[in-house]
């Protein structure tokens, strides 16, 4: 999303986006909310409608809850003629196609039992700027972004609510407007014990597991150091493990993270909580096993680029501070160099904004990062 001082207004009724569900709210309101969850539905806002604000609301739609999504203002014409949300799985079975749910250009948490926040870090800012001086009580914020410091933010931003992390589990691209593509199994990963929010998915094709404490997040975030890999060289995670030069630049960026979380003293798990030994062993000599043994790579296409290529091809804003770049925060604060990341954060900040894009071969990035070492 991009930073925009009027970012959100609520599209009307009279505009003809329909408010679905009040009436039935209100007659249930005091029963248990696992029992509106699995009954009559939820009241969610999802907030961002690229790929994956798109995967969410489609399931959560199909789950049986009335959904409010929060588009940018600038993307409402483009919006509006579009009848469905529809998700397309590249790891089988037909699309999923939904009704689409009210469109809104505004962030209105009132009434609101869960609200998901899908905009990528640099527009986080302008999401939290929208939601006013406070969360109306009752409403889990839910961050969806990649790295750890989302919830932080918020934490910051309203003191008296505990945010809801999320860690995205799977990789998505968009194709058209409220048209986007899964090409890994949907999971998502949540910091909760409220069986509400653990059972928001039931039914709909997407899975949800209950994590505790941040490991899942970090373990997530070392295996995202790729993406900056993918976007110098316009790679997908499949190359990054086949091709021997950018297994090198990755295994490079991985054990230099991994010291840098263990003198951090910060909790991390990897797939299928295996040691790092052997999953970097695995990357070394078994790819195909690494790939198989990740829940979030696993079921990849070959063709699945890290949306951090898109952000480089069309000029925009990427999340390298809130990947690499969160590493070498770390390093900093527990005195261990960090400087392969270091460098990939230099690179990636060199090229953003750039038309055309420009991108290196593989053996050029690993020189470059066999230089800063």
């Amino acid at each position: 999303m991009q930073h925009q001082s009027t970012h959100y207004r609520e599209f009307s009724h009279a505009r003809g986006i329909h408010k679905h569900g009040l009436a039935a709210a209100a007659d249930v309101a005091t029963l248990d909310a696992g029992f509106i969850s699995r009954c009559t539905g939820m009241h969610i806002r999802v907030i961002g409608a690229g790929a994956v604000g798109t995967v969410l609301a489609t399931h959560l739609v199909r789950a049986g809850h009335t959904v409010r999504l929060s588009i940018r203002e600038a993307d409402l014409p483009g919006m509006q003629g579009v009848r469905h949300l529809r998700v397309d799985r590249v790891t089988g079975g037909p699309p999923i196609t939904v009704d689409k749910p009210a469109l809104a250009t505004g962030i209105d948490l009132e009434g609101i039992d869960a609200a998901f926040i899908c905009v990528k870090h640099p527009d986080l800012r302008s999401v939290l700027d929208g939601l006013g001086t406070a969360i109306p009580a009752g409403c889990s914020l839910i961050p969806c972004q990649n790295g750890v410091g989302a919830a932080q933010r918020i934490r910051q931003r309203f003191p008296d609510t505990e945010p809801v992390a999320a860690t995205v589990m799977f990789n998505a691209q968009t194709l058209q407007p409220l048209h986007a593509r899964v090409t890994t199994e949907p999971t998502l990963l949540l910091r909760s014990a409220d069986p509400a929010l653990l059972s928001l998915f039931d039914g709909s094709g997407l899975r949800v597991r209950r994590v505790r404490g941040e490991g899942a997040a970090w373990g997530k975030l070392l295996l995202n150091l790729a993406n900056a890999i993918c976007a110098l060289t316009h790679s997908t995670f499949h190359d990054v493990v086949s091709n021997a030069d950018l297994k090198a630049c990755f295994l490079a960026a991985l054990d230099e993270a991994v010291a840098v979380l263990q003198a951090a003293s910060a909790p991390y798990r990897l797939p299928a909580s295996m040691p790092y030994p052997v999953f970097r062993l695995l990357l070394e000599s078994a790819p195909a096993l690494a790939l198989r043994a990740s829940a979030f790579h696993r079921t990849a296409s070959s063709h699945a680029y890290p949306s951090m290529v898109a952000d480089m091809m069309l000029a925009r804003p990427t999340e390298i501070d809130q990947l690499n770049g969160e590493i070498v925060r770390l390093g900093e604060l527990s005195n261990t160099p960090t400087p392969v990341n270091s460098c990939l954060v230099a690179m990636i900040r060199e090229r953003e904004g750039r038309q055309p894009a420009e991108f290196l071969a593989p053996a050029e990035l690993r020189q470059s990062l066999a230089a800063s070492d």
